[in-house]
């Protein structure tokens, strides 16, 4: 990342706490690994971390940077497994997803392809509102030995009640695979994104396996007040407790912590690697620092996901 990325990062249209950056890139031994170690946490679980074919990632990126979202991690493919690795997060997603038909099959077989390069990698596919779906679905879960699934609402502009998915979702419920949704306001909204979407749909299919990206932001009580009444249900921590503010007002934030403790069966730590605009540290030391329990941060950072993914 050129020197000037502080100065990229002040022009986004997003703000950040306070009036300091944390840095764009890894430091030589990230300061968080003994304090997870010391927890007891012998290493993260990255619940949400993405994996595109090189000439999709670099259209992503392009995206990234009309809205000056500095990304540092703009390095080969194995380079970012390491870097991940170097911050002691030995397992963690392959998400992608379509923003089009006849796309989400190919992202799978690319995914089947490559995934086994990626030491620690957990294979998730996607699927489309198309013809076959039902069909491609299938295939990943019994063909690929795919565990999971993400679904972006506002990217893919799809609508989680479309009928033309629900032979895949009443699937997915009975096998339960779980996916990892993008369904809340956060960054931006979507035609098909917000709380009035979701709740339909969990409604539907009440027994299906959903980690909400994001915790949901822009609405993350909303979201939260499902938790208790779907065992099923979860979020994930994704940019939210960061000094980037992306998903919302500090204020808002802040409101959202005491939900880590008490829901800290249902939260997983996610951080959206490789497209963040700082390094690994910043945002698993910002939830270390977090006034929570420390039984709470091993679920988070660790036990929820190796209990879900290797029971």
């Amino acid at each position: 990342m050129s020197a000037n990325s502080k100065d990229i990062r002040i022009s986004s249209p997003f703000s950040w706490r306070g009036d300091s950056f944390p840095p764009i890139l890894d430091e030589d031994t990230p300061n968080h690994l003994k304090r997870i170690s010391d927890l007891g946490i012998p290493f993260i679980f990255d619940i949400h971390t993405h994996f595109f074919p090189e000439t999709i990632m670099k259209l992503i990126w392009r995206w990234f940077d009309n809205v000056n979202w500095a990304i540092g991690y703009r390095l080969p493919e194995i380079e970012r497994v390491k870097r991940l690795h170097q911050n002691g997060i030995k397992q963690f997603t392959t998400l992608n997803y379509a923003h089009k038909k006849n796309m989400a099959q190919s992202l799978n077989e690319w995914t089947y392809a490559n995934f086994k390069n990626w030491p620690g990698a957990i294979p998730f596919g996607t699927f489309y509102p198309e013809e076959g779906v039902f069909s491609y679905v299938k295939q990943a879960v019994e063909g690929y030995g795919f565990l999971g699934f993400k679904l972006h609402c506002e990217v893919s502009k799809l609508n989680l009640n479309d009928p033309e998915l629900s032979d895949s979702f009443r699937y997915l419920e009975k096998k339960e695979i779980p996916l990892v949704i993008h369904t809340g306001t956060a960054p931006l909204p979507g035609e098909f994104t917000g709380f009035q979407f979701f709740k339909p749909f969990i409604e539907t299919y009440p027994n299906l396996h959903v980690i909400i990206a994001h915790m949901g932001a822009h609405e993350i009580s909303a979201y939260a007040s499902l938790l208790g009444h779907y065992p099923n249900l979860a979020l994930d921590t994704t940019m939210v407790f960061v000094d980037f503010l992306a998903t919302g007002k500090e204020s808002d934030i802040d409101a959202a912590i005491p939900l880590l403790e008490r829901f800290q069966d249902q939260i997983y730590f996610g951080s959206d690697f490789p497209n963040i605009p700082y390094n690994l540290n910043h945002p698993i030391s910002k939830l270390l620092d977090l006034p929570i329990s420390d039984k709470a941060k091993q679920k988070i950072l660790y036990r929820n996901g190796k209990n879900r993914f290797f029971k």
